[in-house]
């Protein structure tokens, strides 16, 4: 989770300054996963769910790895085509996430990012939804890579606890073809 530009971010879009300074507060915390706990808390306390969306679109957990570099290669391989035949392709790449083309245009994503899809698919303990939230995040942002189409995070369906593997999905609404 890259929690300094979702500070960022909230400054930019005007959100409220006591809710943007809870969340700087939370930064300062030195243990990497009491940081990550609280500062996903606290969004999920100050922040509209409307809010929390544009937040992980730019803030999801990591993009990097081995599906960052898949992203970057299939990006380039899916360059021309229609949006159909890119998420025809990019289903058959082990290392990208399971997308559908809805017939209203939007897109089904399932998992999050893959630290989700190892970690935490058959959740004992209900998690925050900032959780998945950036997770929905960072595979957002890879998708958006891939695709090279401008969308923005619809919704996010959180999995509860004990809910069967890969149940989080979220919709992602496509504003345009080619990303900006």
């Amino acid at each position: 989770m890259r929690e300094k530009q979702m500070v960022k971010t909230a400054r930019k879009y005007g959100y409220p300054d006591e809710a943007v300074c809870a969340l700087e507060q939370a930064m300062e915390v030195q243990d990497n996963h009491k940081r990550t706990a609280l500062f996903m808390e606290r969004m999920d306390a100050l922040f509209t769910e409307e809010q929390r969306l544009r937040l992980w679109e730019v803030g999801g957990s990591c993009t990097g790895g081995e599906t960052g570099r898949q992203v970057k290669i299939m990006a380039k391989e899916l360059a021309g085509m229609t949006l159909t035949e890119k998420i025809k392709r990019l289903n058959q790449n082990e290392h990208i996430y399971w997308v559908e083309l809805n017939k209203d245009d939007t897109i089904t994503a399932y998992c999050g990012c893959h630290c989700l899809q190892h970690r935490v698919t058959k959740p004992k303990t209900a998690r925050p939804p900032s959780y998945y939230g950036c997770a929905a995040g960072a595979a957002f942002q890879n998708l958006k890579i891939a695709l090279g189409v401008d969308m923005k995070i619809k919704s996010v369906d959180y999995p509860q606890p004990g809910s069967p593997e890969k149940s989080m999905t979220f919709i992602i609404e496509v504003l345009g073809e080619e990303a900006a």
